[in-house]
């Protein structure tokens, strides 16, 4: 793709910098804006158990964007007849919603441990997190391999992730694949979700 902006040549690298910041921002504008507004209009016991809730589930709806968007713009990019014409930019989009998936579901997920868990159980609530967010590395892992199988047709390596260049592979057909996944994972985690709040 076209890594230049007026003429300068950007680091494509350069847009993980972009999740950062959307971070600090959201980050700032939640906890000077959005909880007190929360804290005063609603009960401190609906704000304590659903707030952390809602935030991490959230953040599902942004990896879906995310991945949803990885797709299309892969998809685009495998159309175009050069893609050295399209610029790198079109990649800003899932970086951002990268940034609030973070920001949203991982400081989510620690806050509602920390707020539901008993008090002796307190200091393991962001290791829990970090437990989830490790079981989720290897089971990325063990996907990519999976699919790379699956999707292998007479032993050769043709599959979606086969190939060093962007050309041999169907990166537009897995990210599809995770958004679907994140799809059924929203939905199991809005199902055990109300279960919680509703006993």
């Amino acid at each position: 793709m076209n890594t230049k902006i007026m003429g300068v040549k950007i680091a494509p690298a350069s847009l993980y910098a972009v999740a950062i910041v959307i971070q600090f921002v959201v980050l700032v504008m939640y906890n000077r804006f959005i909880v007190p507004f929360m804290q005063r209009y609603t009960s401190s016991r609906y704000y304590s158990s659903t707030s952390h809730l809602v935030r991490a589930g959230v953040g599902f709806v942004f990896a879906m964007l995310g991945t949803g968007v990885a797709a299309l713009v892969e998809r685009k990019r495998r159309m175009a007849e050069d893609p050295k014409d399209l610029s790198f930019l079109w990649l800003l989009p899932q970086f951002i919603c990268v940034g609030l998936m973070e920001i949203l579901s991982f400081v989510g997920l620690m806050e509602f441990f920390s707020n539901q868990l008993p008090v002796r159980l307190k200091p393991l609530s962001s290791s829990m997190v970090f437990c989830i967010v490790g079981t989720a590395i290897w089971l990325d892992g063990a996907l990519v391999v999976i699919i790379g199988r699956v999707t292998r047709h007479g032993g050769k390596d043709n599959g979606w992730l086969d190939g060093m260049g962007f050309e041999s592979t169907r990166l537009d057909l897995f990210y599809a694949l995770l958004t679907a996944l994140e799809f059924l994972s929203f939905f199991i985690f809005v199902f055990c979700g109300r279960r919680y709040l509703l006993r």
